[in-house]
């Protein structure tokens, strides 16, 4: 191997191993750069005051645009008769804000308990953490429009994928 040779093997070696993985997607828009969100996926826990009691869930976050993203979410409420669980397919909204911590949304939601089932709809506000952590937390109030009304609080992680 010659020497020249040689050098770009070591130049192209050292910047495979300085190189950086990026933090996110752009896209341009009118000429400038948009920071696009990574997918990411994360646990939660919440309560529901009508149903009285604790559950635990997870959510995806899949941005389909700068400031959209779509948030499908199940929740499962342990210890409670008839194995009740919420499965929810949401569409989320973050306003142009300074730092773009809140946002809200509406969406679809399947309520199963007791062997009966239910069809409704949610609607909800929150806050999510900064992009700048290797995760996001989030806090969240939402309604959960169905055969009854709950109101729900709920916190939780998203990691990116």
């Amino acid at each position: 191997m010659s020497g020249v040779t040689l050098r770009i093997a070591m130049v192209v070696l050292g910047l495979v191993v300085t190189a950086t993985a990026a933090e996110a997607q752009r896209r341009v828009r009118g000429g400038r750069a948009v920071l696009v969100d990574r997918p990411g996926i994360g646990p939660r826990i919440g309560y529901d005051f009508d149903f009285d009691h604790v559950f635990l869930g997870g959510q995806l976050n899949l941005p389909v645009g700068r400031r959209w993203a779509l948030a499908p979410s199940a929740e499962f409420y342990p210890g409670a008769n008839g194995s009740p669980f919420r499965l929810n397919a949401d569409l989320k909204y973050h306003p142009p804000t300074v730092y773009g911590l809140f946002y809200f949304g509406a969406g679809f939601a399947y309520l199963h308990s007791n062997g009966a089932s239910d069809a409704g709809a949610n609607v909800f506000a929150g806050w999510e953490g900064r992009r700048s952590r290797p995760f996001k937390p989030l806090l969240e109030a939402r309604f959960v429009f169905a055969d009854r009304t709950s109101f729900n609080v709920l916190a939780g992680l998203n990691f990116p994928l």
